[in-house]
């Protein structure tokens, strides 16, 4: 039986991507040529890593030939930065396959319902309840005539509830691979991080009503409106401080005296490809409201009300550090 790979930290995962990108660029140089080496060389899970990521543009190759000399030979420098877009998008899709749990991550991509990064979306459902999808979202839909029941993959939903109008009524249940949460006549938020992600498991904060949440080995939390609890994958229930309105439901990012590393771990939620953070400013602090729609405008504000210097070597690759 082949046994499945363990998962790699998110951040080491973003680093391989951000470092193929820049190598497909056409812009790479000696010196960065030398500082991908000592990437490479500074951790056992970076070559894991790397050597991952060869793999996989193994396979790509194998279904598209052709498609990186196509790259290789583009004849002005905007043609080559739009094929490096397209490519970049597949380098993202195809390290998230492997990057988190492999299960979930197969689910996700044949999930009937899906947002891409950055993307937000809303949905009515047939009983009248309505959805709204976060960036990177995947799930199932699945009514039955004794349950309504979506299946979150990997993303964020935000939930109104309706009443349901057929007979015998139906609960309506949200699942994710740490467990269950029941909706008891509610509005609330679920939220799942998957496998290698820096916090794994299942968040749920409630606005009104109530919500059940029960851990896959049965033990269960009652969340009332004005409470939020996190669920890990294959822990127990735990509750957390009162939960805000979903910002991102209305296309922000509000941080209020938020570590600059905590920003930038929501923000790449939204962005793809590399942020990379300098350690030395990684506990500077900012407050503020960001509109979503732009993530390079948010970068660009960083260095207006941070002592820090943004940099971007290429288009998926940011590299933030101390000012000066």
């Amino acid at each position: 039986m082949t046994q499945t790979p363990a998962p790699l930290p998110t951040p080491v995962v973003d680093a391989a991507v951000g470092w193929l990108v820049h190598l497909w660029s056409g812009e790479a140089t000696e010196e960065s040529r030398a500082q991908w080496q000592r990437w490479r060389a500074a951790d056992p899970l970076h070559e894991q890593a790397w050597r991952r990521i060869e793999a996989t543009n193994a396979r790509w190759r194998a279904h598209a030939p052709g498609l990186a000399e196509t790259l290789a030979r583009s004849p002005k420098a905007a043609g080559r930065r739009r094929a490096l877009g397209g490519m970049a998008a597949l380098a993202v899709t195809g390290m998230a396959v492997w990057a988190g749990n492999e299960q979930v991550a197969t689910h996700g991509w044949l999930a009937g319902v899906r947002t891409a990064k950055g993307e937000q979306r809303r949905l009515l459902l047939s009983d009248g309840t309505q959805l709204m999808l976060n960036t990177a979202t995947a799930l199932d839909i699945d009514y039955s005539p004794t349950l309504r029941r979506l299946r979150l993959y990997t993303g964020e939903l935000l939930i109104t509830t309706a009443p349901d109008t057929h007979l015998p009524k139906r609960p309506l249940v949200v699942d994710t691979p740490a467990g269950r949460a029941k909706a008891l006549g509610t509005r609330f938020t679920v939220r799942h991080d998957a496998e290698g992600s820096a916090a794994p498991g299942t968040q749920v904060e409630v606005f009104e009503g109530a919500v059940e949440l029960r851990s896959a080995s049965g033990l269960a939390l009652r969340i009332d409106a004005g409470q939020a609890a996190r669920l890990p994958t294959g822990g127990t229930a735990t509750a957390m401080a009162p939960p805000a309105e979903p910002a991102w439901a209305e296309g922000v990012l509000v941080a209020s005296d938020m570590r600059l590393d905590a920003f930038l771990d929501e923000l790449r939620r939204y962005r793809s490809g590399l942020i990379q953070l300098a350690p030395e400013v990684a506990g500077l602090r900012l407050s503020g409201v960001f509109p979503l729609g732009d993530t390079d405008h948010i970068l660009q504000a960083l260095g207006q009300v941070l002592p820090v210097r943004v940099q971007v070597p290429v288009r998926y690759w940011v590299r933030i550090g101390p000012a000066g």
